[in-house]
């Protein structure tokens, strides 16, 4: 009996867990978040200190977009920088009549995506150049909380800065600084101010 018990808890957690940051959101067919990413590149990037490594800001970033998928990272050797990957769409990679034609995955900190039937929806150079897969960084543990409780479907505005990684051990990682790139080296590495969520 203690063990049903046990199993009965475990399950509403769970299920709370997945109603409030899993559950998609339905949106209406249309773009929700029509507008390119802004991305100022800076000449002579400024380094600071944080989370025990040393951060370039390679770029200003400012970003509206919808969230396509959410993985959370726990032990992975990026988890005490980036918690969170949020696979993210703006376009016509925002627009739910479209999205609903593909199938999207996050693993080993990549982004994934499919066509449901037997032909993409979209040229695959326009998909490519409208979505990402954002390591987020976030300046605060409020930030972390918010980013790890986001859902599928939600509308996101994000502010910060495209960052490379330095560690003491040697440990590199860099920011892409380009939406059309795919592969190793392609996902942007975001260190967040803000964030805001329609």
């Amino acid at each position: 009996m203690k063990y049903l018990w046990i199993m009965l808890v475990l399950g509403l957690i769970g299920g709370w867990h997945w109603w409030t940051s899993e559950r998609s959101v339905s949106l209406p067919p249309g773009m929700v978040a029509p507008n390119e990413p802004v991305q100022s590149n800076l000449d002579s990037p400024p380094t600071f200190a944080a989370k025990g490594v040393t951060m370039i800001a390679r770029a200003r970033y400012d970003i509206t977009a919808r969230v396509l998928r959410k993985e959370i990272y726990h032990v992975d050797g990026g988890a005490d920088l980036a918690p969170v990957d949020l696979g993210v769409g703006w376009g016509p990679l925002s627009d739910t009549q479209l999205i609903e034609q593909l199938e999207f995955s996050q693993m080993g900190r990549f982004f994934y995506w499919k066509p449901k039937h037997r032909e993409f929806p979209l040229p695959l150079a326009v998909l490519n150049s409208h979505v990402a897969q954002m390591h987020m960084i976030p300046s605060t543990s409020a930030l972390e909380s918010r980013i790890k409780h986001l859902r599928p479907g939600q509308v996101v505005t994000v502010g910060g800065y495209l960052v490379d990684i330095r560690g003491s051990n040697g440990f590199v990682w860099n920011t892409s600084l380009t939406r059309g790139d795919t592969g190793p080296g392609a996902c942007e590495i975001v260190w967040v101010e803000t964030l805001t969520v329609e």
